[in-house]
């Protein structure tokens, strides 16, 4: 009867264990995140010639999906003053064309060169050189302080060489190289400028990843004892007769002497009863 409710109650536990690690959470994923990382240059004059290094993907947030580049984006302020310094009156226009390749890292394509262009001055008649080099008068004309704003269009990619590139502890470098030209039209072949360019610059790189699987560990079972182990019964201990050859010679002169006295005994009684019956 013990035997069986223990045999019972394993099977109950056994069938609560199964039921516990099938409605547990086990091996799941959590949904895709995403991480960012910035880089960028303080505004620093023209021409530019530098790199904007991006941190990497750290692998031990898991396994990288997707990179995301956004920009990288340019920022352009620039200012200039001009006077003729033509004997004569002059006729007078002015202006940039600016231009910045970007190199993207990794095997990412890189973006069309950011370019465009900035009127100055736009044409109109200076007058004769008033004999003050102060860019101030009628021989002088000043552009205020125009900014201008450019960035390269988003790019993304999943290919595996790239997400291997863009994996580990270091940085990747965007690579940008500026450069700026100045077109006169007119002025007589005299005059004086003085132009400022400056440009700072930003890229951002998202890093779309997996994080990595997290087991669950099922709940622990409260353990049922084993029954007591039954002591094993110390086997009757069984006692053997030394068996020699002495013993055989007294137990057959034994026998053969009940022999004959049973033998003597019969006649003896036989002689007696015909006495009796005379």
């Amino acid at each position: 009867m013990r035997t069986r409710l223990f045999l019972r109650a394993l099977a109950t536990v056994g069938v609560f264990a199964a039921t516990t690690v099938l409605t547990a959470p086990g091996a799941s994923a959590d949904t895709d995140q995403t991480v960012c990382h910035d880089a960028s240059l303080a505004r620093t004059r023209t021409e530019v010639d530098t790199d904007l290094a991006v941190q990497q993907f750290d692998p031990a947030l898991g396994t990288l999906l997707e990179v995301t580049v956004n920009g990288p984006s340019i920022h352009l302020d620039t200012d200039a003053q001009f006077e003729s310094i033509a004997a004569t009156p002059v006729v007078f226009s002015e202006h940039m064309d600016y231009q910045v390749a970007v190199t993207a890292p990794g095997g990412l394509g890189s973006p069309p060169a950011l370019s465009g262009s900035i009127q100055r001055i736009a044409s109109q008649a200076l007058a004769a050189f008033d004999g003050t080099l102060d860019f101030a008068g009628p021989s002088a004309v000043t552009q205020p302080s125009t900014a201008r704003d450019d960035s390269a269009a988003t790019a993304a990619s999943t290919d595996t060489s790239t997400l291997a590139a863009f994996t580990g502890t270091g940085t990747m470098p965007f690579h940008l190289a500026s450069t700026i030209s100045e077109t006169f039209a007119g002025g007589g072949g005299n005059v004086q400028a003085q132009i400022n360019t400056f440009m700072s610059a930003a890229v951002q790189v998202c890093y779309r990843y997996s994080p990595p699987v997290v087991i669950d560990t099922p709940p622990t079972l409260p353990q049922t004892p084993p029954p007591p182990a039954t002591p094993p019964t110390a086997p009757t201990p069984t006692r053997v007769l030394a068996f020699t050859g002495r013993a055989t010679a007294p137990l057959t002169v034994v026998a053969f002497v009940l022999i004959v006295v049973g033998i003597a005994m019969t006649r003896r009684g036989r002689a007696r009863r015909p006495q009796l019956e005379a």
